[in-house]
């Protein structure tokens, strides 16, 4: 806003300078005008005294002593005498007279008026502003033959030998006009030459020194005051329009720099915006190259700032983003720029650092700082971060790698627990090249069929009878080859491969299925990304339609994850796929946050206990204790209690002991592509009693 008050400042200058040179312009206008005034009632008092002198002089056979109230000194009566003054035949020139070589404009305005312009003041073309101080009578060849007033023949001598004098003398003899010429080293006196014509010719030239001084000290006050009035109506008759146009242009200013304010910034925090960053990046690396020095990226991430828009609702998630902003400000220099990228991601430009320990002082800082507990519209908020930090400059690299590589180390300080920092490796680059190309490549699988189901059979512990199978998708990579399920799946739910993939495995394994035994039933898996994009009644519904298959042998496995996303929507659709007869199953029992109300809750049939307790089954008396407490837990809630991963005899003896309704694992089948026909089904393994 300081660039808008400097240009305003700077209008209002303008506008100032402006009027000046107005008024400049009227003065210089008036004076011209002045000057004109004077020089024409000059020109008219001369030839309205030149007429009265050569009708007093041609009236006597002497001249007369004295003439216009001035006293006459004749200094050659012969040659006075001599041409002719006699007054009959001599003519003066026209009045008045209009010479364009002084002052043309304000002439030429005279002469279209016909001089009404500026001669109407004068009523009495008689009486004269200016006065008479002196005249004399001169031969036509420049010879003095009488002088009087103040006009003596050795003044006269001297104003006609300087230049002005003897050119306005000459062009008024040759011309037949009225000539003046101001006084050279005095400013209010002129002189004037008044030729008389006789026959044609020059009988005569009258010269007269003509005091103005009264008149101008009288033109100027009056032109001054005309001046000054012009030049006030001039500047207020453009004021109020500048005035309004100066209105608008701020106006405009204030809305252009609130536009690129806009484009530079982030609304709701003030923060600088991606485009602002980039900019700063960009000259930051230059200057790092430049001067040797070290600078650093920072990349973070409010760690799980959704729980705080879904549970206290979007306006205090903002408050909480402009309170994080406002830290980030506190905890960093004045050389770094934070900025917001979008969303709950924020960034730091940190430069100037004599070694990387200054990036990570900074992040533990940042950290501490932002773990505080917040106070926002009258919750009490704790959120923590995760930052990613890259070291530059980078020799050969763009500056944007530096906020890529910081990007990275943010997934890595997220996947290390979150609330901490992680600095960038060139292995994390390698690692993402990897999961691009394996995102690719599985796109290419689902359309080139490279995905395959193997079918891991389930047993009733008690009987050893097989109960049925579970279907578990596999990826031979034709490069890489057999891809783990615990590769690609995550990549799967985090692109949305899921749903095309979801939706093949169903239809795969349930058209599969129709040519088991009738008594032999079909797990299948579902993402929690599959409730949240996708309608799995509807899909469920479609499959069996499509391929016939029961829906009482059909079993959907799902993890605990499920029921933390919309439980009202998620229950509402477990409790529809119940009463359509499908099996719901809870898969990886004890590694999820759900509670112990949601068994009660939702329509579960079965509990899987997941194989990580398995494993250490028999060796950890914790493992054991929560393996027979779920066993128990489930007889109480008269769900079914299926153990995955069971691979010795010993692990068996002890789910059996305990009451575990099924088994699954090596120890009584690998999964495979094929399920083995009724006859040649798989044979129950002798178990511990």
């Amino acid at each position: 806003m300081a660039d808008v008050g400097a240009r305003d400042r700077l209008v209002m200058a303008g506008l100032v300078v402006l009027g000046l040179l107005t008024v400049v312009a009227g003065v210089l206008s008036g004076r011209s005008t002045i000057n004109y005034v004077l020089a024409r009632d000059a020109r008219e008092g001369a030839l309205s005294w030149a007429a009265e002198i050569d009708k007093r002089l041609g009236e006597q056979d002497s001249p007369p002593p004295r003439l216009l109230d001035k006293d006459l000194q004749v200094l050659d009566a012969a040659k006075l005498r001599a041409d002719g003054v006699s007054g009959a035949a001599a003519s003066l020139p026209a009045s008045p007279t209009f010479n364009t070589k002084g002052f043309s404009l304000i002439e030429g305005l005279d002469w279209l008026t016909m001089g009404w312009a500026l001669s109407h003041i004068y009523r009495n073309h008689n009486e004269f502003v200016s006065k008479l101080d002196g005249f004399a009578v001169l031969s036509p060849d420049g010879t003095t033959l009488a002088v009087a007033g103040d006009l003596s023949p050795t003044s006269l001598r001297d104003l006609l030998g300087q230049s002005e004098g003897g050119a306005a003398l000459a062009q008024a003899v040759s011309e037949d006009t009225v000539e003046t010429v101001a006084i050279p080293g005095d400013a209010h006196n002129r002189l004037a030459f008044v030729p008389v014509t006789d026959g044609g010719k020059i009988a005569r030239i009258y010269a007269f020194a003509v005091d103005q001084t009264a008149a101008a000290a009288l033109t100027n006050v009056a032109l001054t005051v005309v001046t000054l009035t012009t030049s006030l109506l001039i500047v207020m008759g453009f004021s109020v329009p500048a005035a309004i146009a100066s209105r608008r242009i701020r106006e405009r200013w204030l809305a252009e720099d609130q536009i690129r304010y806009l484009a530079m910034h982030d609304s709701l925090t003030g923060l600088p915006n991606r485009l602002q960053l980039h900019h700063h990046l960009d000259r930051a690396v230059a200057r790092g190259k430049r001067h040797g020095h070290l600078m650093a990226v920072f990349c973070l991430d409010l760690d799980r700032f959704k729980d705080v828009n879904d549970t206290l609702g979007h306006a205090t998630g903002d408050a909480l983003l402009a309170e994080v902003a406002a830290r980030l400000k506190e905890s960093t220099r004045d050389v770094d720029l934070v900025g917001r990228l979008g969303g709950d991601e924020f960034a730091i430009v940190a430069e100037n650092l004599d070694a990387p320990e200054n990036a990570m002082r900074l992040a533990r800082r940042v950290c501490a700082s932002l773990a505080e507990a917040y106070h926002v519209n009258g919750h009490e908020v704790t959120i923590s971060a995760s930052i990613g930090i890259a070291i530059g400059p980078l020799d050969r690299e763009p500056p944007d790698t530096l906020l890529k590589h910081a990007d990275l180390a943010l997934y890595r300080a997220k996947d290390d627990g979150r609330n901490t920092f992680r600095f960038f490796e060139p292995a994390m680059d390698a690692a993402l090249q990897k999961r691009r190309r394996l995102e690719n490549d599985l796109r290419n699988a689902l359309r080139k069929n490279q995905l395959y189901l193997d079918y891991q059979p389930q047993f009733d512990l008690e009987s050893g009878r097989l109960t049925g199978y579970e279907a578990l998708v596999r990826w031979w990579h034709p490069v890489e080859g057999e891809i783990p399920p615990s590769t690609f799946l995550p990549i799967a739910e985090e692109t949305g491969l899921i749903v095309p993939l979801g939706e093949w495995i169903m239809k795969t394994a349930c058209a599969y299925a129709t040519t088991w035994p009738l008594d032999t039933t079909l797990a299948v898996n579902l993402s929690p990304a599959q409730f949240k994009t996708q309608d799995v009644l509807g899909l469920v519904r479609r499959t069996l339609n499509e391929t016939g298959l029961e829906a009482h042998r059909l079993e959907l496995e799902i993890t605990e994850s499920i029921l933390l996303q919309n439980t009202e929507s998620v229950m509402d659709t477990l409790t529809r796929l119940d009463q359509l007869g499908v099996s719901i199953a809870m898969d990886d029992f004890g590694t999820g946050y759900s509670s112990l109300s949601y068994l009660t809750r939702f329509p579960v049939k079965k509990i899987k206990i997941d194989r990580s307790f398995i494993d250490t089954l028999g060796t950890s008396p914790q493992t054991s204790a929560i393996v027979s407490s779920i066993v128990g837990l489930g007889q109480s809630l008269k769900v079914t209690i299926t153990a995955e991963g069971v691979e010795t005899e010993g692990q068996a003896a002890m789910l059996k002991k305990w009451g575990c309704d099924q088994v699954q694992g090596f120890y009584y089948g690998k999964p495979e592509a094929d399920v083995p026909e009724s006859d040649k089904a798989p044979v129950k393994r002798p178990l511990v009693a």
